[in-house]
């Protein structure tokens, strides 16, 4: 039951690390392209990342449940290794020290019309990192984010369009603590884990975008603008002895190439997030990506953080599913501590086109101006 618990606490649900939600609300999808979205994103999906996306979206989308787990690739290679630990005896813990153990999962439904959208999200994630070989404790961030979305935009030129989203969030957590190996093996269940995270907060937030698409025949760029958590998002507190952090406002541009042949879509992308932050090192602002669609299939790839990330997705009727396995980095640069990462995801999703027709994921809805 020691190892079966502490296993458990890292897979607990209702749990995430990403501060900003337009960062970790990203489908499997643009993991799989290196973490570029904001270009490429239409329809109901566009209400989280980038409402300017809603000015181009289907008559009608509607997101009927869109869920994703993801762990680090060390729990999944080294799972065995949880059932050695023993608190009592320091040597069974020696393989974990700095080894990161993390888990997200995330659940979305969204409405979408031209130009207007409404949505629910809960984000969750659990990190922990062993250290200290004297007095063994996990360095433990846990927190969840609850929120409900609104948002519009509409078109001030031709191709051209500003869009808004309004959120309200409940977020638990989002601190780092330390727990001892004991307090997490010798619990009676994780509700006792989870009690040691009080604090909770309610906060507001906004994100403006605007996105350009320049009328070309056969390749389609986009651009797009979108500055999330405008001016940062603070929380009154609710629960505990403090509020949870603030989410940091956030300055992302992103740019794709899209070309739509017969039976195959090719896109091509690159984003740039943070760039209000001198801070941190352009490397890990920098992603790229592409995908290829068949019919029933899209293979993806990216450079995310100075890393390869590799997708694929698998798609029949309302139904898709989705696959990628990337690295995200933890340092302060490049190449100074990647997190390798596997994630998946279960969707499903109703779209129709300007005459109210049902579009499937066969080969016409693998067409570039609705996918994208």
């Amino acid at each position: 039951m020691r190892w079966l618990l502490l296993l458990s606490a890292f897979l607990v649900a209702q749990t995430g690390r990403t501060q900003s939600l337009g960062d970790s609300t990203r489908s499997i999808r643009y993991l799989g392209m290196g973490g570029v979205a904001v270009p490429f994103v239409r329809g109901a999906e566009s209400l989280f990342i980038n409402p300017a996306g809603l000015g181009s979206s289907p008559l009608l989308d509607i997101k009927l449940i869109d869920v994703g787990v993801g762990t680090s690739k060390y729990m999944v290679e080294n799972i065995q290794d949880f059932k050695d630990i023993n608190p009592d005896e320091p040597a069974t813990l020696e393989k974990f020290y700095g080894k990161k153990l993390w888990v997200q999962t995330n659940g979305k439904v969204a409405v979408s019309l031209p130009n207007f959208a409404i949505g629910y999200l809960n984000d969750a994630e659990v990190s922990a990192e062993l250290h200290n070989p004297s007095f063994p404790k996990f360095e433990t961030y846990f927190r969840n984010d609850d929120a409900v979305y609104i948002g519009g935009s509409f078109p001030i030129y031709k191709g051209t369009y500003l869009g808004m989203n309004l959120r309200r969030v409940n977020r638990w957590g989002g601190q780092i603590q330390e727990l001892g190996v004991g307090d997490i093996t010798n619990v009676s269940g994780l509700q006792e884990i989870g009690d040691r995270f009080a604090n909770r907060g309610q906060g507001y937030g906004m994100d403006l975008a605007l996105m350009m698409e320049v009328p070309m025949p056969i390749l389609k760029p986009t651009l797009a603008l979108v500055w999330q958590d405008v001016g940062s998002t603070a929380f009154k507190k609710t629960a505990g002895e403090d509020a949870p952090p603030r989410i940091e406002q956030n300055l992302t541009f992103g740019a794709g190439l899209g070309l739509d042949l017969p039976g195959l879509d090719v896109l091509f992308g690159m984003e740039a997030r943070h760039l209000m932050q001198s801070d941190i090192e352009i490397g890990k602002k920098l992603h790229l990506g592409a995908e290829v669609s068949l019919p029933l299939i899209d293979v993806r790839a990216g450079y995310n953080q100075g890393y390869l990330s590799y997708g694929v997705g698998i798609n029949f009727l309302i139904f898709h599913l989705d696959a990628v396995s990337y690295t995200e980095e933890t340092g302060f640069y490049p190449g100074q501590a990647g997190d390798a990462r596997y994630m998946v995801s279960l969707g499903f999703d109703l779209s129709f086109d300007a005459d109210f027709k049902f579009t499937d994921n066969s080969g016409k809805r693998r067409k570039l101006k609705q996918r994208r």
